[in-house]
């Protein structure tokens, strides 16, 4: 009987230490952001709108770097498509994506502090930067949500355990 305590106090000692070893890896905003970038899908800014839309639905991303010569030229994003392809009738097979993408976007490099990148998206309304070298060249893309999700991993415990705030206020006790 003393066995299976034992066995549950080790398990809970085991617990602990794996919160404190992720509450280690948490991210202040000074960090680079490095280790949040995620791959990017790179295409010509040549390419067909089909194409661009295949790779959307491939990769299952929601935003496609656009490059000349290997240097990043534009972004095409889901909110391109709703703004500028939607409901305009075009034959996206012998339509070109730089006709399309947002051009010369603002760009991150991988020691940019996680501050600047927040800063970045707040100021200027974008969920995707993408991450250059010092030629320009695409190394990743950093996105809002790489950001919230890792804060989320981190904070689970916190963020799970938080109490629910009704929409209204109850006058009288509800139940029995």
């Amino acid at each position: 009987m003393i066995d299976i305590f034992d066995d549950e106090i080790t398990q809970m000692d085991e617990n602990e230490a794996r919160v404190e070893q992720e509450m280690s890896a948490a991210i202040q905003l000074k960090d680079s952001i490095r280790t949040l970038a995620k791959k990017c899908i790179g295409l010509s800014e040549d390419a067909s709108l089909d194409e661009a839309l295949k790779a959307f639905k491939k990769h299952s991303t929601s935003c496609i770097i656009l490059t000349k010569d290997k240097k990043i030229t534009g972004i095409f994003t889901e909110r391109d498509i709703v703004l500028n392809v939607l409901g305009k009738r075009l034959d996206f097979s012998q339509s070109s994506i730089k006709d399309f993408m947002t051009p010369n976007p603002h760009t991150l490099r991988r020691e940019d502090p996680i501050s600047f990148a927040l800063n970045m998206m707040v100021d200027g309304g974008f969920r995707h930067i993408p991450i250059v070298d010092n030629k320009n060249y695409p190394k990743g893309i950093i996105s809002i949500l790489n950001i919230v999700e890792h804060l989320g991993n981190v904070f689970q415990e916190e963020i799970m355990n938080l109490p629910p705030k009704p929409l209204r206020e109850q006058n009288t006790q509800e139940g029995g």
